[in-house]
């Protein structure tokens, strides 16, 4: 019996809305879980929700995970010509956001494409995956998303596939594009935290070391996730352009503002060889800072400014 009504509870749950699922979720008692069935835009779920870039699949290149692109294909050529990036030897990540913001979104995803790269997905992306299905059931476009009519349909795939996460074993890494909650097994995270938080604040009595995510407002409430992150795997995310570049111990935050006229940065994580020659054990034991795993933080200047402030 309890089975069964646990399934009716998870029934309910998935077809509320999306935002009183957050607030749901954000009221359970410490544990409890419902299995979503959407994304937070109530879109289909991407097979997997959480993805793995296997020893095999990295060899012995280099993995090099870029931040936030927002539509500036121009500084992620001049990032990749920087860091010697060789297609069909390095593996491309990117943290999420290819698109909106700068002025050539379209150009962007295709140069991640081109280049074999794995994006984890983030708010921008989620949104304009939704633009694109609305405008393909209603036959509005919203202005905004013009550079929609660009893509191909092995764009479009490529959005629907983005993973809310990317696991990097040989080095230790986790990509996502906004934070994770402290303490909380990633299985566990409600998929809207993964692409929106940037802030949590302590759940319960101080001893417990349980913690929450937070709404976007007010900015000044409880503090940044990876600054109370303590591993055991190297977070690298982005999300958060207004913080600029955030090389905390156990998480590195690069986001630095591209589209805002500062930096586009990437981690260069070396090859597994490289690690081996170094002493370093690949997959890493204990929790993993950047320099444990030689990670090489590198950048280029954005070609202008393309949009003044961040809003988001």
């Amino acid at each position: 019996m309890g089975g069964h009504l646990s399934k009716i509870a998870e029934t309910v749950f998935n077809l509320l809305p999306r935002k009183l699922q957050q607030f749901a979720r954000g009221r359970l008692a410490a544990g409890t879980n419902f299995k979503e069935t959407a994304t937070p835009c109530g879109l289909s779920l991407p097979s997997p929700v959480h993805a793995t870039l296997t020893p095999e699949e990295v060899g012995d290149g280099r993995v090099i995970v870029v931040g936030d692109v927002h539509g500036c294909p121009l500084e992620l050529e001049a990032l990749l010509d920087k860091c010697k990036f060789q297609q069909g030897v390095d593996k491309l990540v990117s943290v999420g956001d290819l698109v909106n913001k700068g002025e050539q979104s379209a150009e962007a995803v295709h140069l991640v494409r081109q280049h074999g790269g794995i994006t984890v997905r983030g708010n921008h992306d989620e949104m304009a995956l939704e633009r694109y299905e609305m405008w393909k059931k209603c036959g509005r476009l919203d202005p905004k998303y013009a550079y929609l009519e660009q893509f191909s349909a092995e764009d479009v795939e490529y959005f629907r596939q983005m993973p809310f996460s990317l696991s990097i074993p040989s080095h230790g890494v986790l990509v996502v594009h906004a934070g994770i909650v402290p303490g909380t097994p990633l299985e566990d995270h409600l998929l809207h935290d993964l692409i929106e938080m940037r802030h949590v604040a302590a759940e319960g009595s101080a001893s417990a070391n349980r913690y929450k995510a937070l709404p976007k407002f007010p900015r000044s409430a409880g503090q940044p996730w990876a600054n109370i992150y303590n591993g055991p795997q190297h977070v690298i995310f982005g999300h958060h352009a207004r913080r600029r570049l955030q090389p905390c111990r156990y998480a590195t935050g690069i986001d630095t503002g591209c589209v805002l006229g500062d930096q586009l940065t990437a981690v260069v994580l070396p090859p597994v060889s490289e690690l081996r020659r170094r002493g370093i054990a690949s997959p890493p034991t204990g929790s993993v800072t950047l320099e444990s795993i030689a990670g090489e933080l590198i950048s280029v200047r954005a070609k202008r400014c393309y949009k003044k402030e961040d809003v988001d």
